[in-house]
């Protein structure tokens, strides 16, 4: 009696996958390129690829960075599978790279912030770590190989689809059938906030994004999306007065990898739109669109806005029109095209001798994508301020929709952060130290007047008195000093109220048996 074929059953996405022969043992992965594009390519070349009758094609999906994992647990789940072929646009980011290193040399237990991670070896690829889960498996039952661009794509698939080798028939018992990770978000009570309020400035990328991280795990409202939960953020504004790349180490122990980012970096600038894109940052920044007085039809040269903005502020540098829109509004909210541009706008301007940038983006995955993105709009900031003729100073990101994917195998790293954050002070990483953190609004100074009997409390900034406050009360001045807004971290805030009550109490005491004046001074 013969064995039933097993037919292929995800146990992730199933609604993002296309089937085409279920008792096949080939899976197709397309990376960023969206599969249409590869099926209808494969139609027009290797027609029997593409024919559920003779084709030994299973399943076609993309692979996006954080869709790894799930694509093992639907590869470990179905034997019958066997060989991978790579065929799409990766846009800079490795992921084939990464699929490739764990297939030859395996994964090795890790610990970041203290959570027990899985690393892919020779890589910055972390996985969960879930029962069952037996990468030595894919290893031994897989072959993989990468045939590039979708416009490689020709006849020879045919020919390499049928001298791909055949194995045994497996059985069901063969199935690993791996949980996801659970969801520890699921059921928790998260901290109340303001969502459509948060703020975060900080000195480098970085310390905004580990910021960020403890923010939205903490106070991220529980959100459904169609295609699953997350903790969301509205209308998050970030301010990076430093946007300087960060060594390679110090990413490394996030899990991020510096040399993918500046590959992102040259993407982001290119402005070939590859075949089967809809977008990408770069084409629509320099290639997208045409300009004003250009003739209908092919021929016409692009528009590169970063020229035409770093041209404008070359004239004139207090210009407030460098402002530009990745937005193609018709094309973009057509309901029946997916995957719009996240990056919407970027807006150049000169503040205090140095060229800002602000960044919208109408949604932002935080765990995977912030970071990167950010790195990307450091190298538009340089080319942009080199070609004006100007240096560069602070990135602001605006995040409409900033979220956690709580399915993200980068969640543990998200735990770790927000368990471990316990002081609001500034880092460097690099020396290893930690250093107060300095209000913006400026310090105070804290003394009191035996004689007069009362507190004073002298605002200043960078040496300079702004305002010298007296009263006997503490709580008094603290409403005085609030409603002036001459304080901006809560940080600084705590310490100032307790520095007034104890400097009250001080009085108090002075008045029944003088002491002299003293001092205290605040944050700076």
């Amino acid at each position: 009696m013969s064995a039933v074929a097993l037919t292929f059953e995800p146990l992730a996405y199933g609604d993002r996958i296309t089937v085409i022969n279920p008792v096949g043992d080939v899976g197709v992965i397309t990376l960023w390129s969206p599969q249409r594009s590869v099926l209808k390519k494969l139609a027009a070349v290797a027609p029997s690829a593409v024919d559920p009758a003779t084709s030994r094609i299973a399943a076609v999906a993309n692979l996006y960075g954080d869709g790894l994992f799930a694509m093992l647990r639907n590869l470990l789940f179905n034997p019958q599978l066997r060989h991978l072929i790579v065929v799409g646009q990766d846009l800079g980011l490795g992921v084939p790279d990464e699929l490739e290193a764990l297939l030859r040399d395996g994964v090795e237990a890790t610990t970041v912030f203290g959570q027990p991670l899985l690393r892919v070896r020779g890589t910055a690829r972390l996985l969960p770590v879930v029962d069952g889960f037996d990468a030595g498996v894919l290893q031994q039952r897989f072959t993989m190989t990468r045939l590039g661009k979708v416009g490689a794509l020709d006849a020879g698939v045919e020919e390499l689809l049928a001298g791909l080798p055949s194995h045994d028939p497996p059985t069901e018992q063969d199935r690993l059938r791996i949980d996801a990770p659970a969801d520890e978000t699921a059921g928790r009570t998260f901290r109340p906030s303001d969502p459509q309020a948060h703020s975060v400035t900080r000195r480098r990328p970085l310390d905004c994004w580990e910021e960020l991280v403890v923010r939205t795990t903490r106070f991220g409202q529980s959100t459904q999306l169609r295609k699953g939960a997350r903790l969301e953020l509205l209308n998050v504004k970030v301010v990076i007065d430093d946007p300087v790349e960060e060594p390679a180490r110090v990413l490394a122990e996030f899990g991020f990898n510096l040399e993918r980012f500046r590959a992102y970096q040259r993407a982001i600038l290119d402005p070939a739109l590859p075949e089967g894109i809809s977008y990408t940052y770069g084409n629509r920044l320099r290639g997208h669109f045409a300009p004003a007085d250009a003739e209908p039809g092919a021929g016409r040269e692009p528009f590169d806005t970063l020229t035409a903005a770093a041209q404008r502020l070359a004239r004139d540098p207090e210009s407030r029109g460098a402002y530009v829109s990745l937005w193609d509004t018709p094309l973009d909210l057509d309901p029946d095209r997916s995957g719009p541009p996240c990056l919407t706008t970027l807006f150049f301007r000169l503040h205090d001798g140095r060229l800002t940038l602000t960044a919208t983006y109408r949604s932002h995955n935080l765990l995977t994508a912030w970071l990167q993105n950010v790195y990307g709009l450091m190298a538009i900031q340089r080319v942009v301020a080199e070609a004006a003729g100007l240096p560069t100073g602070p990135i602001t990101v605006l995040s409409h929709s900033l979220t956690i994917d709580p399915a993200s195998p980068r969640l543990a790293i998200a735990r770790g952060l927000e368990q471990g954050w316990s002081v609001d002070d500034d880092r460097d990483r690099e020396a290893e130290k930690v250093s107060l953190r300095e209000d913006p609004n400026g310090y105070f100074v804290v003394s009191i007047d035996e004689d007069a009997g009362e507190l004073i409390a002298e605002h200043r900034a960078d040496g300079l008195l702004l305002k010298r406050y007296r009263g006997r009360s503490a709580n008094a001045m603290g409403r005085e000093i609030a409603a002036d807004m001459g304080v901006s971290l809560v940080s600084h805030a705590l310490w100032l109220g307790g520095e007034l009550q104890r400097w009250e109490a001080r009085l108090t005491a002075a008045r029944a048996t003088p002491t002299g004046a003293s001092v205290s001074m605040g944050p700076r």
